[in-house]
């Protein structure tokens, strides 16, 4: 923990990569073009944790593209919705998280930002852009929040809902990795809205999935910072579920700040819904 690297992000951007379809498979002209046209972004990686497996990575998003998602996301913004586990079917979704949300389709948006953002996604986590689903963009108001959750889904919890049976293949197929990213700032002294993940460290699971603040075992909270993203990892490396993946979104504090974020969900197999 505690280690920091700057790296340097590689990718093609999307109208490159329109661009260079056009030369023959292979050719010199073809191979040039992708050359010229390659982006680079610099990053900062610091390790925040390694049980879970969480990276902050500074610098990943400008201020400009994080005006463009909030700005694309306002128009369809509803009440976000949980899926629920079979033991929680008789709750509503607002008792576990009450922030809006929508999903955004990278082609079907007006330039090519959000795909721009898809490839260097991929590029972060070293993982084919199409294992990625749709980003999903958040706006956290005052007091709004997510209590502590698993970005996986353990087939145990959901043998009645038959349609995500089908999706993860009865647990073949889950969400590897989480990059969540920060679209604004919210104050450091007592502004809440900070991502809490309450088994840092192998800490036992907590008595309450929704309070940040009485914890009996040090819990590892990062604080909105526009342009961040976090990465952190649903599943080990040998592929079976992390519980120490468990994290939430506090509730934001200050009454004169909203938290806007998104996150990009990476899976562990090609997803369909890409695009």
């Amino acid at each position: 923990e505690g280690f920091i690297r700057t790296i340097d992000l590689q990718y093609l951007p999307a109208s490159a990569t329109t661009a260079a379809k056009g030369g023959l498979t292979g050719s010199t002209s073809n191979t040039n073009t992708k050359t010229q046209n390659q982006k680079h972004t610099q990053v900062t990686l610091e390790t925040l944790s390694l049980h879970p497996l969480v990276f902050s990575v500074q610098g990943f998003l400008s201020e400009h593209e994080c005006d463009f998602i909030q700005t694309q996301a306002t128009p369809t913004l509803q009440y976000s919705k949980v899926t629920l586990k079979d033991a929680d079917q008789d709750k509503k979704d607002s008792e576990f998280r009450t922030s809006q949300s929508t999903f955004l389709v990278s082609k079907h948006q007006p330039s090519s930002i959000l795909t721009d953002i898809d490839d260097r996604t991929a590029s972060l986590v070293r993982i084919p852009v199409n294992h990625q689903e749709h980003v999903q963009v958040l706006r956290y108001g005052h007091l709004e929040k997510y209590d502590a959750h698993h970005d996986y889904f353990d087939p145990a919890h959901y043998q009645n809902d038959a349609q995500t049976l089908t999706h993860i293949q009865n647990g073949a197929r889950n969400r590897l990795a989480t990059v969540f990213w920060y679209l604004s700032d919210i104050p450091t002294n007592g502004g809440g809205g900070e991502t809490i993940f309450p088994r840092y460290n192998k800490a036992p699971v907590p008595t309450s999935y929704s309070d940040c603040t009485k914890h009996p075992y040090p819990v590892l909270k990062v604080k909105p910072q526009r342009g961040k993203v976090i990465v952190f990892y649903s599943l080990q490396a040998d592929g079976k579920p992390d519980p120490y993946s468990l994290h939430g979104a506090c509730p934001v504090l200050d009454p004169n700040s909203v938290k806007w974020a998104a996150n990009k969900w990476v899976w562990n197999q090609p997803i369909a819904n890409h695009g």
